[in-house]
Protein backbone atom coordinates (compact mmCIF):
# COMPACT_ATOMS: atom_id res chain seq x y z
CA UNK A 1 0.00 0.00 0.00
CA UNK A 2 1.58 3.29 -1.09
CA UNK A 3 1.32 6.44 1.00
CA UNK A 4 1.83 9.70 -0.82
CA UNK A 5 4.48 12.20 0.29
CA UNK A 6 1.95 14.74 1.57
CA UNK A 7 0.34 12.17 3.88
CA UNK A 8 3.73 11.26 5.31
CA UNK A 9 4.70 14.89 5.87
CA UNK A 10 1.40 15.66 7.55
CA UNK A 11 1.45 12.53 9.70
CA UNK A 12 5.08 12.37 10.74
CA UNK A 13 6.65 15.77 10.32
CA UNK A 14 4.10 18.50 10.94
CA UNK A 15 3.36 17.68 14.59
CA UNK A 16 7.04 18.20 15.35
CA UNK A 17 7.73 21.11 12.97
CA UNK A 18 5.39 23.40 14.90
CA UNK A 19 7.66 23.06 17.93
CA UNK A 20 10.44 25.00 16.27
CA UNK A 21 8.41 28.19 16.59
CA UNK A 22 7.60 27.61 20.25
CA UNK A 23 10.70 26.29 22.02
CA UNK A 24 14.45 25.88 21.81
CA UNK A 25 15.03 22.78 19.68
CA UNK A 26 18.27 21.01 20.56
CA UNK A 27 17.84 17.94 18.32
CA UNK A 28 15.46 17.24 15.46
CA UNK A 29 15.84 14.24 13.18
CA UNK A 30 13.55 12.69 10.61
CA UNK A 31 14.61 9.68 8.61
CA UNK A 32 15.62 6.08 9.05
CA UNK A 33 16.28 4.71 12.52
CA UNK A 34 18.46 1.74 13.40
CA UNK A 35 20.15 0.74 16.63
CA UNK A 36 23.28 2.52 15.37
CA UNK A 37 21.31 5.73 14.73
CA UNK A 38 19.85 5.58 18.24
CA UNK A 39 23.34 5.22 19.72
CA UNK A 40 24.69 8.12 17.64
CA UNK A 41 21.77 10.45 18.38
CA UNK A 42 21.92 9.33 22.00
CA UNK A 43 25.52 10.53 22.19
CA UNK A 44 24.38 13.96 20.97
CA UNK A 45 21.70 14.06 23.67
CA UNK A 46 24.13 12.84 26.35
CA UNK A 47 26.78 15.41 25.40
CA UNK A 48 24.24 18.25 25.37
CA UNK A 49 22.83 17.19 28.75
CA UNK A 50 26.31 16.85 30.27
CA UNK A 51 26.95 20.48 29.34
CA UNK A 52 23.54 21.97 30.21
CA UNK A 53 21.88 19.87 32.94
CA UNK A 54 23.48 19.65 36.39
CA UNK A 55 21.24 16.89 37.77
CA UNK A 56 22.59 13.41 37.04
CA UNK A 57 19.12 11.98 37.76
CA UNK A 58 17.46 14.22 35.16
CA UNK A 59 20.19 13.42 32.62
CA UNK A 60 19.67 9.67 33.20
CA UNK A 61 15.89 9.92 32.88
CA UNK A 62 16.05 11.94 29.66
CA UNK A 63 18.67 9.70 28.11
CA UNK A 64 16.76 6.55 29.08
CA UNK A 65 13.51 7.91 27.63
CA UNK A 66 15.28 8.89 24.41
CA UNK A 67 16.65 5.36 24.00
CA UNK A 68 13.22 3.80 24.68
CA UNK A 69 11.49 6.13 22.22
CA UNK A 70 14.08 5.45 19.52
CA UNK A 71 13.80 1.70 20.05
CA UNK A 72 10.02 1.93 19.74
CA UNK A 73 10.48 3.46 16.28
CA UNK A 74 12.89 0.69 15.26
CA UNK A 75 10.60 -2.04 16.59
CA UNK A 76 7.13 -0.79 15.68
CA UNK A 77 7.24 1.83 12.91
CA UNK A 78 5.31 0.45 9.97
CA UNK A 79 5.28 1.74 6.43
CA UNK A 80 6.59 0.82 3.00
CA UNK A 81 9.97 2.50 3.61
CA UNK A 82 11.10 -0.34 5.90
CA UNK A 83 14.58 -1.61 5.03
CA UNK A 84 16.31 -4.69 6.36
CA UNK A 85 19.70 -6.36 6.11
CA UNK A 86 21.07 -9.37 7.95
CA UNK A 87 22.62 -6.99 10.49
CA UNK A 88 19.88 -4.42 11.09
CA UNK A 89 16.38 -3.11 10.54
CA UNK A 90 15.77 0.45 9.38
CA UNK A 91 12.44 2.06 10.19
CA UNK A 92 11.23 5.59 9.43
CA UNK A 93 10.29 8.18 12.06
CA UNK A 94 10.99 11.53 13.68
CA UNK A 95 12.42 12.59 17.03
CA UNK A 96 12.61 16.02 18.62
CA UNK A 97 14.33 17.09 21.84
CA UNK A 98 13.38 20.61 22.87
CA UNK A 99 12.93 22.73 25.96
CA UNK A 100 11.38 25.82 27.41
CA UNK A 101 12.17 27.63 30.65
CA UNK A 102 10.73 24.94 32.92
CA UNK A 103 10.63 21.65 30.99
CA UNK A 104 12.47 19.35 28.61
CA UNK A 105 10.40 17.53 25.99
CA UNK A 106 11.14 14.40 24.00
CA UNK A 107 8.75 13.69 21.14
CA UNK A 108 8.61 11.03 18.48
CA UNK A 109 6.35 10.46 15.51
CA UNK A 110 6.05 7.44 13.24
CA UNK A 111 3.47 5.38 11.42
CA UNK A 112 1.98 2.27 13.01
CA UNK A 113 -0.33 -0.50 11.84
CA UNK A 114 -3.78 -1.23 13.27
CA UNK A 115 -2.65 -3.81 15.86
CA UNK A 116 0.13 -1.59 17.22
CA UNK A 117 -2.22 1.40 17.22
CA UNK A 118 -4.80 -0.44 19.33
CA UNK A 119 -2.16 -1.83 21.70
CA UNK A 120 -0.48 1.57 22.15
CA UNK A 121 -3.77 3.31 22.84
CA UNK A 122 -4.81 0.69 25.39
CA UNK A 123 -1.44 0.67 27.17
CA UNK A 124 -1.07 4.46 27.21
CA UNK A 125 -4.62 5.04 28.44
CA UNK A 126 -4.01 2.60 31.30
CA UNK A 127 -0.69 4.29 32.17
CA UNK A 128 -2.25 7.75 32.12
CA UNK A 129 -4.81 6.57 34.70
CA UNK A 130 -2.22 5.15 37.10
CA UNK A 131 -0.56 6.90 40.03
CA UNK A 132 3.24 7.08 40.19
CA UNK A 133 3.20 4.40 42.92
CA UNK A 134 1.13 2.10 40.70
CA UNK A 135 3.48 2.73 37.77
CA UNK A 136 6.53 1.89 39.92
CA UNK A 137 4.86 -1.32 41.15
CA UNK A 138 3.90 -2.33 37.58
CA UNK A 139 7.47 -1.56 36.43
CA UNK A 140 8.93 -3.80 39.16
CA UNK A 141 6.47 -6.55 38.27
CA UNK A 142 7.37 -6.14 34.58
CA UNK A 143 11.04 -6.73 35.36
CA UNK A 144 10.15 -10.08 36.90
CA UNK A 145 7.71 -11.15 34.16
CA UNK A 146 8.29 -12.62 30.75
CA UNK A 147 7.55 -10.32 27.82
CA UNK A 148 4.27 -10.98 26.01
CA UNK A 149 4.50 -12.80 22.68
CA UNK A 150 3.45 -9.58 20.87
CA UNK A 151 6.37 -7.60 22.34
CA UNK A 152 9.67 -7.13 20.54
CA UNK A 153 11.44 -6.08 23.72
CA UNK A 154 11.19 -6.50 27.48
CA UNK A 155 7.78 -4.75 27.42
CA UNK A 156 8.67 -2.25 30.14
CA UNK A 157 9.67 0.69 27.94
CA UNK A 158 6.44 2.65 28.34
CA UNK A 159 6.42 1.88 32.07
CA UNK A 160 10.00 3.13 32.37
CA UNK A 161 9.15 6.37 30.59
CA UNK A 162 5.94 6.86 32.60
CA UNK A 163 7.89 6.25 35.82
CA UNK A 164 10.54 8.82 34.92
CA UNK A 165 8.50 11.67 33.42
CA UNK A 166 7.34 14.71 35.36
CA UNK A 167 3.90 14.68 33.71
CA UNK A 168 1.87 11.78 32.28
CA UNK A 169 2.94 10.63 28.82
CA UNK A 170 0.96 12.35 26.08
CA UNK A 171 0.09 10.73 22.78
CA UNK A 172 -1.96 11.18 19.66
CA UNK A 173 -2.98 8.50 17.15
CA UNK A 174 -4.27 9.89 13.89
CA UNK A 175 -5.58 7.47 11.21
CA UNK A 176 -4.35 8.25 7.70
CA UNK A 177 -6.88 8.63 4.89
CA UNK A 178 -6.83 5.78 2.35
CA UNK A 179 -4.51 3.69 4.51
CA UNK A 180 -4.69 1.20 7.35
CA UNK A 181 -1.81 3.03 9.03
CA UNK A 182 -2.02 5.70 11.71
CA UNK A 183 0.41 8.43 12.73
CA UNK A 184 1.59 7.88 16.30
CA UNK A 185 2.95 10.87 18.21
CA UNK A 186 4.40 10.36 21.73
CA UNK A 187 5.51 13.13 24.10
CA UNK A 188 7.48 12.79 27.35
CA UNK A 189 7.93 15.83 29.63
CA UNK A 190 10.63 16.33 32.26
CA UNK A 191 11.08 19.22 34.71
CA UNK A 192 14.37 21.08 34.82
CA UNK A 193 16.20 20.48 38.10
Amino acid sequence: MQINDLQVKEAVLLPLFTLQRQNAVELFYTGYFSQQHIVSLGEVIRTWLDKHESSAITRRKLFSAFIEMGQNIVRYSSDDRYLSTEQQELRFGSVCFHMDQTHYYLETANLVGPEASTLLQTNLDVLRGMSQAEIRDAWKQGLRSEAPVTSKGANIGLLTMARDTSLPLEYRIHPLAASSLSAFHLKATFCHD
